[in-house]
């Protein structure tokens, strides 16, 4: 059997495919999009500002909040299995950090967009389906106790990186690229959730 040679400057090619392309889904905003077709109004100009599903289901509810996560959960689920298609679990991966950038930073909607929790469950249920449990659990309790959705958010993005880190050593997938990759994802939703963790520092944030 012919091997093909292993050609690096061709990986990287193919690795900017899948960042421009996750990006250009990713900057697609749900958001926007759901507030304007049903509401004839844009949710950026209220509450917080974001597009994500907790603006939403602030400003307009519950049936379009979760119109908005699942628009936003399926837009990064594409990117990652357009990554996947275009150069394989890694391709997957760098996908998932663009998309999260691109709803963050959307081309389309002057750049302002949402935090990055519902385009990360799209991406996990695609690259690795198995820690959705445990860190929707980690989401949850915080919730649950305390009634800070950002709370919640922000715990689970921390444990983001770790968990891959950990799915990676059991089943024996290389881990520099998904751990990289998660890293970045934990720090850009970090980032976005930056105006919410000095409201918690100081007794602050709004309460589900």
């Amino acid at each position: 059997m012919i091997r093909r040679k292993h050609n690096p400057a061709m990986t990287v090619i193919k690795y900017l495919l899948c960042a421009v392309l996750a990006y250009l889904l990713g900057s697609i905003s749900t958001g926007v999009l759901v507030s304007r077709a049903l509401f004839h109004d844009d949710v950026r100009q209220h509450g917080s500002g974001g597009t994500g599903a907790t603006n939403m289901l602030r400003t307009y509810r519950l049936k379009a909040a979760l119109l908005t996560f699942a628009g936003d959960s399926a837009k990064a689920a594409a990117a990652a299995l357009l990554g996947r298609a275009l150069a394989g679990f890694g391709g997957g991966c760098v996908a998932a950090v663009f998309v999260v950038a691109g709803h963050m930073w959307p081309l389309f909607f002057g750049f302002r967009g949402g935090k990055g929790i519902a385009c990360s469950v799209g991406t996990l249920a695609v690259l690795c389906p198995i820690l959705l449990p445990p860190l929707a659990a980690l989401w949850a309790l915080p919730v649950l106790l305390t009634r800070y959705i950002s709370l919640g958010s922000i715990t689970a993005a921390l444990a983001l990186t770790p968990a891959v880190w950990l799915w990676c050593g059991r089943t024996g997938q290389p881990a520099v690229l998904p751990v990289l990759c998660a890293a970045c994802c934990t720090l850009l939703i970090l980032w976005a959730h930056r105006g919410n963790i000095a409201r918690l520092a100081h007794g602050q944030e709004n309460k589900l």
